[in-house]
């Protein structure tokens, strides 16, 4: 899938959202994986200043294809078809954010209601809430996750999860949303929270398309 491509009509082909200044996309099905991830990182290098020696810029661009690689194929790992993330630079720092498309999922089992299924997911997993998005029902959650054990990192993330029902699909399908950040390294800080609204403002422009 990719967000022109899911089914024929009338199930949704795909979908369209507005991504914010700086943002890009790796499709992580496209077999040329890697010049996706290259055209992200010139697009960050093109925004260091001037001056800046050049070896110094052949590490910071091997260093970043590294670690956006090492992005997707996270992202790859747990089912996901698309990542967006920042890449150009705020202040000399690129935002330390992501969000992830993954597979559509089917239902389970003959006569489960959506509302079982939106209440199975929920539980155990934070805060939620129903959403309604382009006609298809759904359910926002959000919870903050400490570090995995094998992470680099020390700081818990702040993610939020959008799984919302594909329309006039004849079985029960769903698709996944996920946002995750570390935000300034305090998941409760108005920055992390700043970085949460933005993804929320992002998936108020998510539309199911269908041409």
């Amino acid at each position: 899938m990719t967000d022109q491509s899911l089914k024929e009509s009338p199930i949704p082909v795909g979908f369209h959202l507005v991504l914010p200044p700086g943002w890009g996309k790796i499709n992580l099905r496209e077999e040329s994986i890697n010049d996706s991830i290259l055209a992200l990182v010139d697009r960050s290098i093109n925004q260091l200043p001037d001056d800046i020696p050049k070896d110094d810029i052949s590490k910071v661009r091997m260093e970043l294809f590294k670690q956006l690689k090492k992005a997707a194929r996270k992202a790859e790992k747990a089912n996901g078809l698309l990542l967006y993330l920042p890449v150009e630079r705020i202040r000399s720092t690129v935002v330390p954010a992501s969000f992830v498309v993954s597979e559509p999922t089917d239902g389970t089992g003959a006569g489960i209601q959506s509302d079982q299924v939106l209440g199975s997911l929920a539980a155990g997993r934070g805060n939620s809430e129903p959403v309604e998005i382009d006609g298809s029902s759904g359910i926002r959650m959000e919870r903050v996750v400490p570090p995995p054990e094998d992470s680099e990192t020390d700081f818990a993330s702040r993610r939020v999860e959008y799984v919302l029902s594909m329309p006039a699909s004849p079985l029960p399908r769903w698709l996944a949303i996920t946002f995750s950040t570390v935000g300034d390294g305090n998941p409760d800080s108005e920055f992390s929270s700043a970085l949460v609204d933005l993804f929320d403002a992002v998936m108020m422009t998510f539309r199911w398309s269908y041409t």
